[in-house]
């Protein structure tokens, strides 16, 4: 913060947005699907390309229209955090618009963009509700 002229007590919301600093929640699901958009691609060694599939069953049409990966089931939530079920999670959950991007800067910029809109979106939704709370308190 002090890097940019801020002061030390300064809000860092703000200056991450200025920035375009992804929060660190963020931080993992955009690395998985950075990782998902190569493997996607074939752009990656072929031991990495055996970890993902994508959908190609005919009882899944739209999902491999709109360029899905299967997730495997399993039965612990330990497995749930494996690349090989957290990377498809977090791809599909991209809206089909991203996942269809061809050029990796345009999905990385896109990617980003989409990241930081959900973060603020719901830091917004919060700051909201908790001003919402404050006024219904106060006039009770």
């Amino acid at each position: 913060m002090l890097m940019c002229g801020a002061s030390p007590r300064a809000d860092a919301h703000p200056l991450s947005q200025q920035l375009h600093w992804l929060p660190v929640a963020s931080r993992i699901p955009y690395k998985l699907c950075e990782l998902m958009f190569d493997i996607y691609h074939g752009t990656v060694p072929s031991y990495v390309l055996e970890l993902c599939k994508r959908c190609t069953d005919s009882d899944r049409l739209r999902s491999a229209a709109h360029g899905d990966v299967t997730i495997p089931r399993t039965r612990l939530r330990f497995t749930d955090r494996s690349f090989t079920v957290a990377g498809p999670k977090a791809w599909n959950a991209l809206p089909s618009r991203l996942r269809t991007l061809t050029c990796k800067d345009t999905f990385r910029k896109h990617l980003k963009t989409h990241f930081l809109s959900i973060f603020f979106n719901s830091l917004l939704t919060i700051l909201f509700y908790v001003f919402y709370r404050a006024i219904v308190v106060r006039h009770h």
